[in-house]
């Protein structure tokens, strides 16, 4: 007489949570209608407002996600609005002010080593020198 063998029980595997990909617009404030399109190659993340086509573009790296690109819009968002009513608070004052200035454009760093551009271009090393002229 054998024992009942015993019932297996099954594995159940959690889901992975998934980082989110579409988001609010922040300036008509509609849910999922900004879509994030990552660009690894070319190093770009640019969202895109289908309803009223405000768009941002930023440069990532290969450890960017979506949602880095959409935080940093709206902290430049955040900055220009700061920076706005700083303005119009002096214009209230009286005080001079620049009249809506562009906000400052994102520059790219590279980081090529200047001592290697100098030792290409030598402005003592003429050809016209070394030719016996």
């Amino acid at each position: 007489m054998g024992r009942r063998r015993a019932k297996a029980t099954k594995v159940v595997k959690k889901k992975q949570p998934t980082m989110q990909t579409e988001f609010k617009c922040p300036f008509c404030n509609y849910e999922k209608c900004v879509a994030a399109k990552m660009d690894y190659d070319k190093e770009t993340g640019t969202l895109e407002c289908r309803v009223c086509a405000a768009t941002y573009t930023a440069t990532i790296n290969y450890l960017s996600e979506p949602v880095d690109v959409f935080s940093e819009w709206i902290d430049q968002c955040e900055a220009e609005d700061e920076e706005r009513a700083k303005r119009d608070a002096a214009r209230d004052r009286g005080g001079d002010v620049e009249e809506d200035a562009p906000a400052p454009k994102r520059t790219r760093i590279d980081f090529a080593d200047p001592a290697e551009d100098e030792a290409e271009v030598d402005p003592n090393d003429d050809p016209a020198l070394h030719a016996g002229l």
